[in-house]
């Protein structure tokens, strides 16, 4: 019985002449050239560009097997393999990465399975041959440094040969790869965790910034005074004051402004007890991310909007001096005053803790009041500012000291 083949168009789209003669010859088997030649036609689809070839091909080359293969080849010719230059193959070489996803994972070649990473290692000695480079080290330590840290911690180092290189990333421990991805996974699930939680900071505050910027935007720019929800407000103006403006309370959109509790004893206590609650990170990327944390509690417990007051502490930003130590109010630095900070506004603190900074002053530190220059975002988002002023002192916009 012999073997099915497709009949062969001539023009069908992804069709391969050079196939379809190989299948051909495989059907015939041990079957003589006068066989073949007879039942070549069978093996064309009718009415197609192969039927309408073999129906205008010459009789006297239909008779033997060999005639009809010749002008078959001729027809159709096998394709030009263009093969790869060694550069092609280094480029490659340096191109192929081997990614933490696909550690421990199994993949079907050939009818076997096999980890990717011992699959990306059987090509990478491919391509190091097409390169000319397999009997050297070349390249070896470009690659070393592209692979996950998983692997890279266990084959760091030199070799004499690509084969030696490739040899040492098939034999790690399976325990271990899989160990290691393992503590990957859970990395990164605390880093999209934490990146999704700052979203929903930025969201909260831009909320806050959009009601705050709409309370100002009522507000003429030749100054006076208005009434917004039964608060009188002094507007700002152009050109006033040391600072550039001056400005007076306004009320975002949870209410007016509390007015500042007396200093008393009990007060005091609360607060340093609040302040000591509230742990002051250092400027390291786990203390900037533990500072994230706290704006994102603070929010979502008193809102995006609400006023900083004796009993709403917020966190300092990491790195920056203690309150009442003679501190900047703009940039959280101690060294200068606030009207002498030269640090640019998108740089300088949040205007929850400027007010913030400003109320343990004026409970801790002696002082009676402060103006601050407010910035309505967080540490980690967009800026939008608003000059908000708390009260007349004479180190206007600056540090208790």
């Amino acid at each position: 019985m012999l073997a099915h083949v497709e009949p062969f168009w001539g023009n069908k789209p992804g069709e391969n002449a050079r196939d379809f003669i190989h299948s051909f010859n495989r059907a015939m088997g041990d079957k003589d050239d006068a066989f073949k030649a007879k039942q070549f036609e069978n093996y064309l689809r009718a009415d197609s560009e192969a039927d309408e070839w073999w129906n205008e091909l010459e009789d006297d080359k239909k008779g033997k097997w060999s005639d009809i293969e010749v002008a078959f080849k001729t027809k159709w010719p096998g394709r030009t393999v263009v093969k790869k230059t060694p550069t092609e193959y280094e480029e490659e070489l340096l191109g192929l990465k081997l990614k933490v996803e696909d550690l421990g994972v199994k993949e079907e070649v050939g009818g076997r399975e096999a980890y990717k990473h011992i699959l990306w290692a059987e090509h990478m000695a491919k391509l190091a041959k097409g390169a000319g480079v397999e009997a050297g080290s070349t390249y070896v330590g470009q690659v070393i440094k592209g692979l996950p840290k998983i692997i890279r911690r266990k084959v760091a180092g030199t070799y004499e040969t690509w084969d030696e290189f490739l040899k040492a990333v098939k034999d790690v421990d399976m325990a271990y790869v899989k160990e290691g991805v393992e503590e990957y996974m859970r990395e990164k699930k605390e880093k999209d965790a934490m990146e999704a939680r700052l979203k929903v900071l930025e969201s909260m505050l831009a909320q806050g910034v959009t009601a705050l910027t709409q309370q100002m935007s009522t507000m003429s720019m030749g100054g006076g005074q208005q009434h917004i929800g039964g608060v009188q407000v002094v507007q700002p103006r152009v050109g006033g004051g040391r600072g550039g403006f001056t400005g007076g309370r306004a009320s975002p959109a949870n209410g007016p402004r509390p007015p500042p509790k007396p200093v008393m004893p009990e007060l005091q206590a609360r607060m340093r007890a609040s302040l000591a609650a509230i742990t002051h990170h250092p400027d390291t990327a786990e203390g900037r991310k533990a500072h994230m944390e706290q704006q994102l509690e603070w929010a979502k417990k008193h809102g995006a909007a609400a006023w900083v007051t004796e009993d709403t502490p917020y966190p300092l930003r990491p790195g920056t001096a203690p309150v009442c130590s003679g501190e900047c109010y703009r940039c959280g630095m101690r060294g200068h005053r606030g009207a002498e900070c030269v640090v640019p506004r998108e740089g300088q603190l949040i205007r929850n803790e400027q007010a913030w900074r400003a109320v343990c002053a004026r409970v801790l530190g002696g002082q009676q009041a402060v103006s601050v220059q407010w910035v309505a975002t967080s540490d980690y988002g967009t800026k939008v500012e608003v000059m908000m002023v708390e009260g007349e002192q004479g180190n206007e916009d600056g540090s208790s000291a």
